[in-house]
């Protein structure tokens, strides 16, 4: 099978889906199918690009071209390549700073005129929530007539949601979809280091010994943190389980914060009299792994109706490491969407919360997660190749 991913960037480390395009590219082609990809809406270059990805030929476009040549640079590498799938891996924001994607929606239909369409929704539309401000409503409405408009323009032959959220969304405008689960984007590490954590406290001039170490019970983020994540409370109740625990608390932090570095030195200045707090900053992979390994539960800013759209949260439970959700989402009664065997490794933040913690589930990390996911996607197109229904009710 011929199948050419397209998305808005396909820049190394830079956006989540980008990264998860790449994986689930270079997987495919792995299981033996010609794979090709196209970043439309690059942010990360200035010229445009066409070589070698990962093994995959790709064209990446910058933002600083018109659209019209875009079009007319990716009309031609598609038709060179001649595929029979194109997946589209959508994010709103990709394709426009505020999410008003008109002048990739006015092209795209024309693009995948030739190919079956398959389009996998990372986000969807924002702002369709109780309480949800005025002016995110809006640009919600706005986002959420241009994907219906884009899903009529161009009638897909499957879709794919990761979440929650976008599952009663989309169920509610009468978008017919199925899940398909994301991936972690970090190799887990062949080995485990032990003395990994303090080598890397030492590095920060942070010495602690290996005893000292194990009288830490350590909790620990993976990327960025929402600025208006609600530390307070969960904090408090964590300090209190390893007081109960005779441990003291640990608090780290692997990764890019970026805009939101404010929130978490607020958090060091706030809590650092009771825990020890630290971010290690960006780590290589198999630091990353090894990070992973060492942390006794794992903490996250996503809400729980969106946890299946989040690789950092995938990442985790593939190194079998329990992960806390402290928050509800714009829709809290929604079901746990993950992948079922990762199930038992999410941890509401709700009244059983200490009792949970104390018996924390055991799982062994779980290697070749892509490749699983990515024959559940080949498998997907082949079952609706010669599908015709609408997949919109």
């Amino acid at each position: 099978m011929k199948i050419i991913f397209i998305t808005g960037s396909l820049e190394p480390g830079r956006t989540g889906v980008g990264d998860y395009t790449r994986l689930i590219a270079k997987a495919c082609a792995g299981l033996g199918h010609q794979i090709q990809m196209i970043g439309l809406n690059d942010l990360f270059l200035t010229n445009e690009w066409e070589g070698e990805m990962d093994g995959i030929r790709s064209l990446r476009l910058p933002d600083a071209l018109t659209w019209e040549y875009r079009w007319q640079k990716a009309s031609r590498f598609i038709d060179k390549f001649g595929p029979d799938w194109i997946s589209l891996q959508f994010v709103p924001y990709a394709f426009h700073p505020r999410g008003f994607f008109n002048q990739f929606l006015d092209g795209f239909s024309t693009l995948a005129r030739k190919q079956k369409l398959h389009i996998k929704f990372h986000e969807i539309w924002i702002g369709e929530y109780p309480g949800a401000p005025l002016k995110e409503r809006v640009v919600g409405w706005l986002q959420k007539r241009l994907i219906l408009k884009l899903l009529q323009m161009t009638a897909p032959k499957i879709i794919h949601y990761t979440n929650a959220g976008s599952k009663v969304r989309m169920e509610r405008a009468g978008i017919i979809a199925q899940y398909l689960p994301i991936f972690g984007n970090i190799k887990i590490a062949k080995k485990k280091k032990a003395d990994w954590l303090s080598q890397q406290l030492a590095l920060a001039g942070k010495p602690m010994s290996k005893p000292s170490i194990k009288r830490f019970l350590w909790f620990g983020f993976f990327g960025s943190i929402h600025p208006k994540w609600p530390a307070r409370r969960i904090l408090e109740r964590l300090r209190m389980y390893t007081n109960a625990q005779d441990k003291r608390p640990g608090l780290l932090h692997v990764g890019i914060i970026e805009k939101h570095r404010n929130r978490w030195k607020e958090i060091q200045k706030k809590y650092s009299g009771d825990w020890l707090i630290h971010s290690l900053g960006p780590q290589p992979e198999d630091n990353v792994s090894h990070y992973l390994h060492s942390l006794h539960f794992g903490l996250t800013s996503t809400p729980w109706d969106l946890v299946g759209k989040s690789g950092t949260i995938a990442a985790m439970v593939e190194h079998g490491l329990p992960v806390i959700i402290n928050i509800d989402g714009g829709t809290p009664k929604a079901p746990l969407v993950i992948q079922e065997k990762f199930m038992p490794l999410i941890i509401r933040s709700d009244e059983q919360l200490l009792q949970n913690l104390s018996r924390p589930p055991k799982h062994k990390p779980t290697r070749l997660n892509t490749i699983t996911i990515a024959e559940m996607f080949i498998e997907s197109l082949e079952q609706k190749r010669r599908s015709t229904h609408s997949l919109i009710a």
